[in-house]
């Protein structure tokens, strides 16, 4: 899980750019006052674990509350431990998980401002709504669940979808566009989630169904309350990697 597939690598890779580019130049040390500076010193770990949060309860990454901040400090983990520097991890983290990962509302306004005023006003702009949608109780019993959530490209210039992935083996999610709906794509284990060679294209205003499907028989002895996340990636500037939400009460 902690691999990049290669249709996102480039996502990283620029936004790895722009911090560097603006630290060599003092601009960005300058601009986030909310965020550790770019120093080129490996940051710690407690550093990062505090600037991002688990996504069910908001607590730090290492609280191990759950298992989607046990992943999420996994992957951290091993961007520290390969030698980057404070802004190399931030920007790595934020190209995978999105701008909703961080815990300080001051750093994520920031890390936002910086990319708006650096990125072309003719941008694709991705909109997902809802975020989030409680499927209630669901039963062991009753087989595949799913919902749905809309697309929408808001910018002035065509959104690229490039790949789709879910926090679980039990979550999978697929793209319904023009009526036809793609493949289905599931957990990244670090060799992509579905065919390497799918995108999905929307024309500016134009509105795509987000299908999400639940199995609760690959867990069949989970009981409780659970969170799974879906990631959508396209080419918006902005926000790069979006994320909706299920909640739901696994029950016998």
């Amino acid at each position: 899980m902690i691999g990049i597939p290669a249709d996102r690598r480039y996502i990283a890779a620029l936004l790895m750019l722009v911090f560097l580019l603006g630290g060599a130049s003092g601009l960005v040390a300058a601009k986030f006052s909310a965020l550790p500076s770019s120093n080129g010193v490996q940051v710690s770990y407690d550093e990062i674990y505090n600037i991002f949060q688990c996504p069910c309860c908001g607590e730090p990454i290492s609280a191990k509350c759950c298992e989607l901040a046990i992943e999420r400090k996994a992957y951290a983990d091993g961007l520290i431990d390969s030698g980057m520097s404070k802004m190399q991890v931030i920007s790595k983290y934020v190209a995978r998980y999105g701008m909703d990962s961080f815990r300080d509302e001051a750093a994520k306004a920031e890390f936002r401002e910086y990319l708006i005023k650096n990125a072309p006003k003719d941008r694709p702009q991705i909109n997902v709504f809802p975020v989030s949608a409680d499927l209630g109780n669901v039963s062991v019993r009753g087989g595949v669940i799913e919902t749905i959530f809309h697309i929408k490209n808001e910018g002035k210039k065509e959104l690229v979808i490039t790949n789709l992935a879910t926090s679980c083996g039990c979550t999978t999610a697929s793209l319904v566009v023009n009526g036809v709906e793609g493949p289905r794509f599931g957990m990244d284990m670090g060799e992509g989630s579905g065919p390497a060679d799918w995108s999905a294209r929307l024309a500016p205003g134009e509105t795509a169904i987000l299908k999400v499907y639940y199995d609760p028989t690959v867990h069949p002895d989970l009981r409780g309350y659970i969170i799974r996340e879906v990631y959508i990636y396209s080419n918006d500037p902005i926000d790069p990697v979006a994320t909706v939400r299920i909640r739901l009460n696994q029950v016998d």
